[in-house]
């Protein structure tokens, strides 16, 4: 992956250069986190003093989808980019969306605590996993005296996804979670 840093249009001051080119590309077989499947990705963006700027992006069954998507969004005129050029879009919203997954913790409801399974399990952390098969979501979940804290998520494409985020996890809070995952 090049050095190219990214940003996002949110957090891009408003004033873009309206003489910058526009590009666009498209890329098979990437995650949609949102849907847990392989899709198509599409993206627009604009350089800017060696960033990238990205203006929007979509997941898609066909490529005919996401450009139909593209034209709808008001984005008419563009250049065609590179794969290596999407391929480093893609890779800076994964990026983004696995550190969000990662730093927001949240508190589930009160009356959790007092329900099945959490009301007959101890105090302690724990890993659940959404299924079997991959891709997968695992979710680290702290549960405390009166309450229960989903503390990380982590969108899982391998069985080293898997052990790579276990590792984070003891590292991050000194503890050994065992690494055996039930079905």
């Amino acid at each position: 992956m090049s050095q190219t840093s990214y940003q996002h249009i949110k957090y891009a001051c408003l004033d873009l250069d309206e003489t910058s080119p526009i590009y666009f590309g498209l890329k098979k077989d990437c995650l949609d986190m949102h849907a847990m499947k392989y899709r198509v990705f599409g993206a627009v963006w604009k350089s800017m003093d060696g960033k990238k700027i990205i203006l929007n992006y979509w997941f898609g069954d066909s490529e005919d989808e996401i450009q139909f998507d593209v034209k709808n969004a008001g984005y008419f005129e563009f250049k065609l980019s590179n794969l290596e050029d999407i391929k480093e879009v893609y890779q800076s919203i994964r990026l983004e969306q696995e550190l969000q997954n990662w730093f927001e913790r949240r508190k589930l409801p009160i009356l959790t605590i007092w329900k099945r399974p959490w009301k007959d399990l101890r105090k302690g952390w724990y890993v659940l996993k959404s299924t079997n098969d991959f891709p997968m979501v695992l979710t680290c979940i702290q549960k405390k005296q009166f309450s229960i804290w989903v503390e990380h998520l982590q969108v899982c494409e391998t069985e080293e996804d898997i052990t790579t985020f276990l590792n984070l996890v003891n590292t991050e809070h000194s503890i050994k979670l065992i690494t055996e995952m039930k079905g």
